[in-house]
């Protein structure tokens, strides 16, 4: 059976599939399981198999992080060149694209913020995508203010922006808003008040 499915994962299947069993691990809180020896045996493969793809656990997480800063990424940039929409609107509607991106993807979002991944430099691209991420954000902020704001003001208000995004997400994956009625609308209303930031200036 084992080499049988080893071929099914041959040429790149198996990165995937390993990632993906990862994802789901974590979605179900089971993260300290995660090892390439219980990995092999929920794919039924060689204990040996994992490393032809990553050198170890914590590279594929950051495998993992990286494919979850790309869909991130993509989805706030729809956003922000949504010419359709004024400033003000891509700012309500990138806070909302970004906490539902969390819901969506819980267990990527969890990972990406790993302070692991940050500390010192084994991972440059992870920070490299972080920071477009956020330099995303600020762009969003600072073409809802007035031309003339200062730049220290715009990175406040940016930070500022980006904790409340950020620590509605956290609650809602972390399940204290799991009881949340009308869910969509309390988002979208606590993003509408986000607007008061810029107003302020």
């Amino acid at each position: 059976m084992k080499q049988g499915m080893e071929k099914t994962y041959h040429h790149g299947d198996l990165k995937a599939a390993l990632m993906n069993t990862a994802l789901r691990m974590i979605a179900a809180h089971e993260e300290h399981q995660i090892g390439f020896r219980e990995l092999a045996r929920r794919l039924d493969v060689s204990r040996s198999a994992p490393y032809r793809h990553f050198e170890s656990v914590e590279h594929l997480f950051a495998s993992v992080i990286e494919q979850g800063y790309h869909m991130f990424i993509e989805r706030l940039q729809k956003v922000v060149n949504a010419q359709e929409w004024d400033a003000r609107t891509r700012f309500l509607e990138l806070g909302i694209t970004y906490i539902t991106f969390a819901l969506e993807h819980p267990a990527h979002y969890r990972l990406m913020f790993d302070q692991r991944f940050f500390r010192g430099s084994p991972y440059p691209e992870i920070k490299k995508l972080s920071r477009e991420a956020f330099r995303l954000l600020k762009h969003t902020v600072q073409a809802s203010l007035p031309g003339d704001t200062p730049g220290h003001k715009v990175n406040e208000l940016s930070q500022l922006a980006w904790a409340c995004v950020h620590g509605m997400s956290r609650l809602f994956i972390d399940g204290q808003w799991e009881g949340l009625r009308h869910r969509q609308e309390f988002i979208r209303t606590s993003c509408q008040r986000l607007l008061t930031l810029v107003d302020s200036v």
